[in-house]
């Protein structure tokens, strides 16, 4: 979703003024313009109001954001944050949650039906849309061949892989113990003594 992702500072200036361009002549808002800065923003701030003005906010907070830690922080903090269906939250709990494994236990054809998942959880979940889930994993396989990412014969393994989906022990907790409201507590303090305001934090 975001090629651009090492070279934009938040924003992908040529996405947005597509986003814009296809809302203002179609009316269609489907069109995604956001970067993965902006979605981690979103998912950070629970802003989630479908308004101009939020969105310009969301761009602003990605500026700012860039600014303040690195790219690789930025990447990591949204693979742990993103909702990946079944009430998988971050890449660990949907390793978990479709194939009972560890993340970096994950084939490359198990990471690419993972990373489809994101765009629209609910359409492309595995178990319950296989079939979208499918055509979007091979999607991103042939993305990341066209950009380089990965060999043809990578390609060739992971598209001609068979997916076995096994749910693994851990369950998501409904009720937040103690333990979780203290450490809460604690990353708020701490992220308010770098700068960041107790609303972004």
């Amino acid at each position: 979703e975001d090629q651009r992702f090492y070279k934009h500072h938040g924003v992908d200036i040529k996405r947005s003024v597509g986003a814009a361009i296809n809302y203002v002549l179609k009316g269609d808002s489907s069109y995604g313009g956001s970067t993965i800065t902006q979605q981690l923003v979103k998912n950070i701030t629970n802003d989630k109001e479908r308004t101009k003005s939020r969105k310009i906010r969301e761009m602003l907070r990605a500026i700012v954001l860039e600014s303040k830690i690195s790219k690789e922080q930025i990447l990591e903090m949204y693979m742990n944050t993103i909702y990946l269906s079944q009430g998988a939250n971050g890449v660990e709990a949907a390793a978990n949650t479709y194939f009972a494994k560890d993340v970096s236990e994950l084939s490359l054809a198990e990471c690419a039906c993972i990373a489809g998942i994101t765009q629209y959880p609910s359409m492309y979940d595995p178990i319950v849309n296989p079939e979208n889930n499918a055509k979007k994993q091979k999607l991103v396989l042939g993305k990341m061949l066209e950009l380089g990412h990965i060999t043809k014969d990578e390609y060739d393994e992971a598209i001609s892989e068979k997916l076995v989906f096994k749910q693994g022990k851990e369950k998501v907790q409904k009720v937040q113990s103690y333990f979780l409201d203290a450490l809460f507590e604690t990353l708020l303090d701490d992220l308010m003594e770098k700068g960041y305001s107790e609303q972004f934090a």
